[in-house]
């Protein structure tokens, strides 16, 4: 018999809303769990990115102070270097005006004395020299014009040079400096004084503006207060960038260096340690195997147009060339000397090594660009260019550099600056051959140099042959006339003893010589067998033929220099009282440490204790849902990060080099950290409230956390 038992419904309502409510319960911890573990992660990572961000904003700061101090070096380098270049330009401009004024007048007379013994007295070879002088003169007039205003704004107008280049200018009230160039430099030096001062306090600053704009409530840089170890030389630390040449040289396995004062190129800097140092006016110096391409040089191609050969041209015999500026017609010299040996081509470049062509050099070389002009090669082609410059009959660029160096000279030392200025000849110049020879002769008179005029005519024919002068017979150098400077007093009608005056001290010479080769006058190159001799096949040798050439050549007086000396003025005219206020650089302090950049690990000697930076953020570690029920085991209920940078210059480990560069670096040396960041609890009352105390010393109780419990390991490992 089946038995049912009838339950009660109400009995049991409930049980399963409770287990429901139970597993919702957890469900819905574990979900805010899941999200507060994620929140924090997500708020780590941001974290992380904040302490980045104040490491290397901070330690990028100090890296741009230290680029902008070898900005500021460079450029008052520069201003230096050109201040003796613009102060030599008034001098130099008015002794080259005078000379070459007198030199045209001097031409000007010839060429009408000339023209009016042609008239009465025609010669074919001498009526060749007529268009030579005239474009002489002409040449002679157009620099005239050049140096004519140049010289009239610099000297004698409104204008004075002394209030651009003279550390104290006459008639300027008030302190010096009084020059701009001066006060350019000094502006310069405050500006790096101030950066340097500024730069820790304000790499703090940027490291907490950057952390914090990166979510974090306090970013903090250590050091608390970084510095970059400098001191401010003095004025003398200039020269070396002005005068000092620095020579590497490598041949692959090992690097030497010299380092030299030369007075021209300068370049090196002042903390030189040999070839570690990089400097600002550092070229490098390449080398390459050379092929010889089979064809010959043209040394004078850009005169007239030379067809290339695949021969060496020779020469032999004669008197040879003149020396002197222009050109002569005459191709070769004495004793079978080959004029062209193959043109060369480089196949592979290679850098061995670097010198220097500091300031002064760049602003020489300028003046001798415009003044004398350059040669330009091109190495894949026999072509040749030549620009003359502006001013190629003139000794602008002489005196110039002769100028320019007394003024540097004036520079250095500057506790030995010369009261008394040194001395430099003054041209003048007597273009009138008869008062030259009476000149001559008077005791007195100190003839300091002569200059004369050669204008010659090449010809395959001798100048008694009817074809003389013929098209296609001669060359001649026309208006690129041979000027010769002679020293002391050079009398023409002496100086050849088969030359005759035919024409107002204009004296002719022949001469003859023998060439293998010389298109532009009629001579071509023939072989000829070289007597009985035969080759180891027995073949006969052959050689060149030698060819005459008759030379035709006029010398004209042009001038005697009879001029005296005159005082060149020191700009650097400040009294020993000041030499601390003349501009000097700021230069790395080598002595606090080892700073071989050869043993350059971030973590050893200097490196670690000046370029090595630790950023460190802090936020609040609340969870954002039911934070009271989620605090940690964290005491300071704060997420910490830390990050780690380094400053460094690949180039020059000095403060001319503007190649300051940060990068984030892995954190190492913890224990050393936490003893710097304890010892810069004291520093932070100078950091005018970027740093808090109690921050500072909240970081520093976490930082002593991971360190004791041996932790650091593990949560750097990020």
């Amino acid at each position: 018999m089946l038995y049912c038992k009838k339950t009660n419904r109400t009995e049991r309502s409930g049980a399963v809303l409770v287990m429901t409510l139970l597993g919702m319960t957890l469900l819905v911890s574990l979900v805010i769990y899941v999200y507060n573990v994620g929140d924090q992660v997500n708020n780590r990572l941001a974290l992380q990115n904040a302490s980045d961000s104040a490491a290397v904003s901070g330690a990028g700061w100090m890296a741009r102070s230290a680029n902008t101090t070898a900005m500021n070096n460079v450029a008052i380098s520069r201003l230096l270097g050109i201040l003796p270049v613009m102060d030599a330009f008034p001098l130099s401009s008015e002794m080259a005006l005078g000379e070459i004024a007198e030199w045209e007048r001097g031409l000007s007379r010839q060429v009408s004395a000339l023209q009016t013994f042609m008239q009465t007295a025609p010669t074919q070879a001498l009526a060749k020299t007529l268009p030579g002088m005239i474009e002489l003169q002409e040449r002679m007039a157009t620099q005239r014009g050049i140096l004519a205003p140049f010289k009239r704004a610099l000297v004698d107008e409104s204008f004075d040079m002394e209030t651009v280049t003279n550390w104290r200018a006459p008639g300027v009230g008030g302190p010096a400096p009084h020059g701009t160039l001066w006060q350019a430099a000094t502006a310069l030096d405050d500006y790096s004084v101030a950066t340097m001062d500024a730069s820790g306090l304000l790499a703090q600053f940027n490291a907490g503006r950057f952390g914090k704009a990166s979510d974090a409530e306090t970013a903090i840089l250590i050091p608390v207060i970084p510095e970059i170890p400098n001191y401010r030389g003095t004025l003398d630390d200039f020269q070396p960038t002005l005068e000092g040449r620095i020579t590497v040289r490598t041949n692959g396995s090992s690097t030497s260096g010299t380092m030299r004062r030369t007075g021209s190129n300068g370049g090196a800097i002042p903390d030189y340690a040999y070839h570690h140092r990089l400097g600002p006016w550092a070229r490098l110096l390449p080398r390459h195997p050379w092929r010889v391409e089979e064809k010959r040089a043209t040394a004078w191609k850009w005169v007239a147009g030379i067809t290339p050969s695949r021969n060496p041209i020779q020469a032999r015999g004669g008197r040879g060339q003149l020396p002197g500026r222009g050109h002569s017609a005459r191709r070769g010299g004495r004793s079978g000397r080959s004029i062209g040996h193959g043109h060369y081509v480089p196949t592979a470049w290679e850098v061995y090594g670097y010198s220097t062509r500091g300031p002064y050099w760049w602003g020489m070389w300028r003046v001798h660009r415009y003044a004398r002009g350059w040669d330009a090669y091109d190495n894949y082609d026999v072509n040749r260019t030549r620009n003359h410059g502006e001013l190629p009959d003139t000794n602008f660029y002489e005196y110039m550099r002769n100028v320019s160096k007394i003024k540097l000279g004036y520079m250095f030392p500057a506790s030995a600056a010369p009261q008394i200025g040194q001395l430099v000849h003054y041209p003048l110049w007597k273009t009138d051959y008869a008062e030259a020879l009476v000149l001559a002769q008077t005791p007195e008179v100190r003839i300091t140099e002569t200059i004369l005029y050669y204008f010659d005519i090449a010809s395959s024919v001798p100048e008694t042959s009817p074809d003389f002068l013929t098209p296609g017979t001669y060359m001649t150098n026309g208006s690129l006339a041979l000027a010769a400077h002679h020293r002391g007093w050079h009398d023409p009608a002496r100086f050849r003893p088969d030359a005759t005056l035919v024409c107002n001290y204009i004296w002719k010479s022949k001469d003859e010589y023998e060439i293998t080769e010389y298109p532009e006058i009629g001579i071509h190159r023939e072989e000829i067998q070289d007597g009985n001799r035969v080759d180891a096949n027995g073949n006969p040798v052959m050689v060149a033929k030698f060819h005459p050439v008759y030379m035709v050549e006029f010398c004209m007086f042009g001038g005697i220099d009879i001029g005296g000396e005159r005082e060149v003025s020191n700009p650097c005219n400040w009294s020993s009282s000041e030499l601390e206020d003349l501009p000097a650089p700021l230069l790395i302090d080598t002595e606090e440490g080892d700073y071989d950049p050869e043993t350059n690990d971030v973590d050893a000697g200097v490196r670690r204790e000046y370029f090595a930076y630790l950023g460190m953020a802090r936020r609040n570690a609340d969870a954002q849902v039911w934070g009271r029920k989620f605090q940690g085991a964290n005491p300071s209920n704060a997420i910490h990060t830390l990050s780690q940078a380094k400053v460094f210059n690949n180039k020059s480990w000095g403060l001319w080099t503007q190649d300051w560069q940060v990068q984030l670096t892995s954190l190492n040396g913890y224990p050393d950290w936490v003893q710097r960041v304890e010892r810069d609890l004291p520093k932070t009352a100078l950091t005018e409230g970027a740093v808090r105390p109690a921050d500072l010393e909240g970081i520093l109780e976490f930082l002593k956390a991971l360190a004791g419990g041996n932790l650091a390991g593990k949560f750097l490992g990020h």
